[in-house]
């Protein structure tokens, strides 16, 4: 008698079954980590801006509020950049709201009332009023994602009440 040396078909088309399995399984995972990349990106910008804004909210409520006895906390000097103020928290331009990001650069004329984009790290920031993020809101687009308009983060702030940060993953 002859001894078998190799497999058999039978336990071959079981592990071919078996692989196609564990591909159908696994491989959608890795498909995705792009989309998921950007919204932890987008997730990590937001904690970034909320933690900045609490923390002119604080200082602006250490020194006193704006105000004709008090002018100048119409700018804050923080970790020497100069953040423009409106009613206590950070304006809606980028020498507001944008210059609060660590690293943030100052630009020829401070980038106040203007939607011109601003290019920081992989994050592009719009002023006020601009046609890119929903609403015209003041953010930042992560130019990078499929649909930048719609993974981005807005700062809404219209000078009373308190500013609303509005994240956006779906176009991620």
């Amino acid at each position: 008698m002859r001894r078998s040396r190799g497999f058999t078909l039978i336990e071959l088309v079981i592990v071919v079954v078996l692989l196609g399995v564990i591909a159908a399984i696994a491989i959608p995972r890795f498909v995705n980590l792009g989309s998921d990349a950007r919204i932890a990106s987008m997730n990590a910008l937001h904690g970034s801006i909320k933690t900045s804004m609490e923390l002119v909210k604080v200082v602006v409520a250490l020194r006193g509020s704006a105000s004709s006895a008090n002018p100048e906390l119409n700018f804050l000097d923080m970790q020497g950049s100069t953040i423009r103020l409106w009613n206590g928290y950070p304006d809606r331009w980028w020498d507001g709201i944008g210059m609060t990001l660590q690293g943030a650069p100052a630009i020829a004329g401070g980038g106040y009332l203007s939607t011109a984009p601003i290019v920081f790290n992989q994050y592009t920031f719009y002023g006020y009023s601009n046609s890119t993020i929903p609403n015209g809101d003041a953010g930042w687009v992560l130019t990078s994602a499929p649909t930048p308009a719609t993974c981005s983060l807005a700062y809404n702030y219209g000078g009373t009440g308190e500013p609303q940060l509005i994240l956006r993953t779906a176009g991620c």
